[in-house]
């Protein structure tokens, strides 16, 4: 039966405006932020520097078959992972943060810690991006 967001999945997606805010916010369980604004992005991005948690940029594109076979993947990190936070950023949406970190190939995930990136995987590789998660998130 279709909960009040009328998917059966049970991840409730929160937009505020239909997402004109440029960020959506799935539930507490398993949060993937997915940014669409450079502007919240910048801030975002800011005040994770202050945290010693492992965020997880996902580099995707709506066209990038491979991208989207890592999305239920992800999601599933997320829920697996809940001290490591998940991002997921277009590249066509958010080039200039695309070239900031020098992503050449998708999709790509980028592990940063205080700010810095501290190691990335590039592919569709499930077991390599579990392997780093787990190497970085302690």
């Amino acid at each position: 039966m279709p909960n009040k967001t009328g998917n059966k999945t049970g991840q409730v997606l929160k937009s505020a405006s239909s997402g004109a805010d440029g960020l959506f916010m799935p539930n507490k369980t398993g949060q993937v932020l997915i940014f669409r604004s450079s502007s919240k992005w910048k801030s975002h991005f800011q005040s994770s520097k202050q945290t010693n948690k492992l965020m997880v940029i996902h580099f995707t594109a709506a066209w990038c078959g491979p991208c989207r076979t890592m999305e239920p993947i992800i999601r599933d990190f997320a829920a697996k992972y809940v001290a490591v936070e998940f991002i997921q950023i277009d590249v066509d949406e958010l080039e200039a943060v695309a070239r900031e970190y020098a992503v050449q190939a998708l999709p790509a995930f980028i592990l940063i810690k205080k700010g810095k990136a501290v190691d990335k995987v590039v592919g569709a590789d499930k077991a390599a991006l579990q392997k780093k998660i787990e190497i970085y998130m302690a």
